[in-house]
């Protein structure tokens, strides 16, 4: 009896570890929520079930998206995506590290190191979710897993190893329960996808009347088109002036969580020969069976640092 009970135990315990256990990606695939990153820039990634945290770079050799980090890490005491504040749960989606906080600065739970998170983001907002302060931070006790208040915590050293692959308000934090792999020539063709409908977008800025414009949104999208009328204004004069007039959209980065893709991109205005960077942008795309791609949040953060954000 007692070695059937001890069998019955072993066995559980392997279904127990291999289901948490890390499962390797297949020789060939990427993470399916990285669809573009711009080359020698990274993407951290966090898998809740297995509590591991990856940090991805492109390599502008070999074209590829290369793992450069990994380690463990702990998220919420509570599973399930965060909904609420004071809710114990770990947000899932995309996210951007927006700033970074030396222990000096730091309460001891917090540890050597912390980076903020943008939580919540447009789509948060957007379904009601609400809670903020969600880090990546160091910690002052043994690191267990599902053993904070929401935020991802990780060793001290690993967390001060991070610096060097972050960039602020640029590098991408995707979180999510399991993290799904994909062939690169299926994220290339998405890829392509994207940024063509990202380029006619901007073109109707330049060439497109105000129906063409808003039909890259969301039926109901509430957008703020006070500026439409200066800017067409803008246009006739360029055009008697002979001046070449374009709006540029480097696209520094295309993720997708879910339904869900976040196109990150600069936003510049050239006139003549001058040039103005006027900002970075974020679109929010979904896509519509009818429809097709259609911009659902769009969020644009001026070069002094004034958030404009869209509402649905």
């Amino acid at each position: 009896m007692k070695s059937s009970l001890f069998f019955l135990s072993a066995v559980m315990l392997v279904c127990l570890w291999l289901l948490t256990a890390p499962v390797p990606a297949a020789a060939g695939s990427v993470p399916a929520a990285v669809i573009f990153l711009p080359e020698n820039q990274t993407a951290v990634l966090v898998e809740k079930l297995t509590q591991r945290f990856y940090v991805y770079r492109a390599d502008p050799d070999t074209r590829t998206l290369d793992l450069v980090f990994e380690t463990a890490c702990s998220t919420g005491e509570m599973p399930g995506p965060k909904q609420v504040e004071g809710d114990k749960k770990t947000p899932e989606g995309i996210y951007f590290l927006i700033d970074e906080y030396e222990d000096r600065y730091l309460s001891p739970i917090y540890g050597k190191k912390a980076f903020p998170t943008d939580y919540p983001n447009f789509m948060d907002r957007h379904q009601g979710k609400t809670g903020s302060a969600i880090w990546i931070h160091g910690t002052d006790k043994e690191l267990k897993p599902m053993d904070t208040n929401g935020c991802i915590a990780l060793e001290n050293e690993d967390v001060e190893s991070l610096s060097s692959y972050v960039t602020l308000d640029f590098t991408p934090l995707i979180i999510q329960e399991k993290i799904l792999y994909a062939d690169p020539k299926d994220l290339q063709k998405k890829k392509e996808r994207i940024m063509q409908f990202v380029d006619n977008w901007a073109q109707a800025h330049l060439t497109g009347s105000y129906q063409q414009y808003i039909s890259f949104y969301a039926p109901g999208y509430q957008l703020d088109i006070q500026w439409w009328d200066a800017w067409v204004k803008l246009r006739q004069s360029s055009d008697n002036h002979l001046e070449n007039i374009s709006i540029l959209t480097p696209v520094q980065g295309v993720y997708q969580h879910e339904k869900t893709m976040v196109v990150l991109m600069d936003f510049w205005l050239a006139l003549g020969r001058d040039r103005q960077f006027l900002g970075r942008r974020k679109l929010f795309i979904r896509e519509n069976r009818s429809s097709g791609l259609q911009i659902v949040g769009d969020i644009f953060n001026d070069q002094r640092q004034k958030p404009h954000r869209g509402l649905f």
